[in-house]
């Protein structure tokens, strides 16, 4: 391949454009928006005792918005109580007749209090449907700096009991914007609903391509500070950043495989972009392509025993697929001229993608054993770079709907589209986080 065309291609992935599309590559499609009633919930505010009254309101409300936030669970108004809107007692037995007759099919209640610096919540779940508890009353704790990731990690569980599946709103999605107004392409975290917004980087470069660690401990990010592309690995807390790799060949993204740990790398060398295999201390470089097409884009099964990746090798971008065991390497995308970021979902039964259509790019989705193609979300304007929730519940990706580039989610089957970063300049390529402890 020409460097031109390898030059175009890269930059296409890196800073969020690609070739406008012709005519003969139109894509009929149409998105049916889903329905369907979640689980009504009702939430008791949790008993203050020693300290907890401070802390009680805005507890609420985080959690309160933590079970909102599953999609499956939707918390009833209080003004419809028919019992008191405060815990009285985790002891005994309740009323399930008048939690029913508001339209509740579960109850949370809740003791909240203060010990030496940590805020700790102890609570139950009731099935009211069946008049039984959900496990047993359980106790959680977090630091006190921490009361709303507190209730949204409760929120979560509360998700995971109704459901047999742990709700997302304790996660984070990290970004890439230029939100400073500097022009600078930062890595940012957000919560997952979209709040709490803060740069990670500040080195006033070009900064692309965040990825979490499995443990949600550090990320991996593409970097120009140091004058070329380089992949450079930052950590929580006081732990200083360092690059992953110190050959001086061009690294142009890396992303973790979440079973092994392992990270699949973009490198260039010798003037050929190949994919390879490195562990997350930079050692143990494994190649993992090598035709003299342009490889991009990796992105692990859950089960890790295979990896998803962009090829040019037909003459223009699709998605394959290969098995790390046997090496065998197939084509996965075959409608569409353009078809790019592939995106591997937890369940392993998906993968997101995005694809060129005749007014920019949609997202897809595909089955990576039959191929069976869906769209997911088609708007004039583009949608790209697809994230999945770590429930599989829940995509983020990046659109120009609004003019600028901005960060949505969506619920898989097509629900509740959310802008996540309004008025916070052009923000790309979100990556969610797992679960995070």
């Amino acid at each position: 391949m020409m460097r031109g065309a390898f030059v175009r291609l890269l930059l296409a992935g890196l800073l969020g454009g690609a070739p406008a599309a012709g005519a003969q590559e139109r894509i009929q499609i149409e998105v049916e928006s889903g329905s369907g009633r979640g689980y009504q919930v009702a939430v008791q505010s949790f008993l203050p005792r020693r300290g907890g009254f401070t802390h009680s309101e805005p507890f609420h409300s985080a959690l309160v918005e933590g079970l909102n936030f599953s999609g499956a669970l939707e918390v009833v108004d209080e003004a419809a109580f028919l019992e008191p809107r405060q815990t009285a007692s985790l002891r005994g037995r309740i009323d399930c007749a008048n939690w029913r007759g508001i339209g509740a099919d579960g109850l949370v209640q809740g003791m909240l209090e203060v010990r030496g610096r940590e805020l700790v919540a102890t609570y139950r779940v009731w099935d009211t449907v069946r008049c039984r508890l959900q496990g047993s009353v359980t106790e959680s704790r977090r630091a006190l700096r921490e009361r709303e990731l507190l209730a949204r990690s409760i929120a979560d569980e509360i998700v995971r009991r109704f459901t047999g599946k742990r709700g997302v709103s304790s996660t984070q999605i990290a970004f890439v914007s230029d939100g400073d107004g500097q022009g600078n392409k930062e890595i940012y975290l957000m919560e997952a609903d979209g709040g709490n917004k803060r740069a990670v980087t500040g080195n006033g470069s070009i900064n692309l391509f965040p990825s979490w660690a499995p443990d949600g401990r550090s990320l991996v990010y593409t970097s120009f500070k140091s004058g070329r592309s380089d992949i450079w690995k930052i950590y929580r807390g006081s732990i200083p950043g360092h690059p992953l790799l110190a050959e001086r060949a061009e690294k142009f993204r890396a992303v973790f495989d979440a079973r092994s740990g392992r990270l699949g790398l973009v490198m260039s060398r010798g003037g050929n972009t190949d994919l390879y295999s490195v562990d997350a201390s930079g050692a143990g470089l494994e190649r993992l392509t090598g035709s003299r097409s342009i490889e991009t884009s990796p992105s692990f099964s859950p089960d890790g025993r295979r990896m998803a990746f962009v090829s040019d090798r037909g003459g223009a971008p699709q998605v394959y697929l290969k098995d790390l065991g046997t090496g065998e390497e197939r084509r996965l995308t075959f409608r569409g001229g353009y078809n790019s970021s592939p995106a591997w979902s937890p369940t392993g039964e998906w993968i997101a993608y995005t694809a060129r259509t005749s007014g920019g790019f949609d997202l897809y989705l595909i089955d990576p054993d039959t191929g069976f193609t869906t769209p997911l979300v088609v708007h004039p304007r583009s949608d790209e770079a697809p994230s999945w929730s770590p429930d599989g519940r829940k995509i983020a990706f990046s659109s120009t709907r609004r003019g600028r580039q901005e960060i949505y989610r969506i619920d898989v089957d097509g629900r509740n589209l959310v802008r996540m970063t309004a008025r916070f300049g052009n923000s790309s390529h979100p990556a969610w986080s797992g679960f995070l402890e």
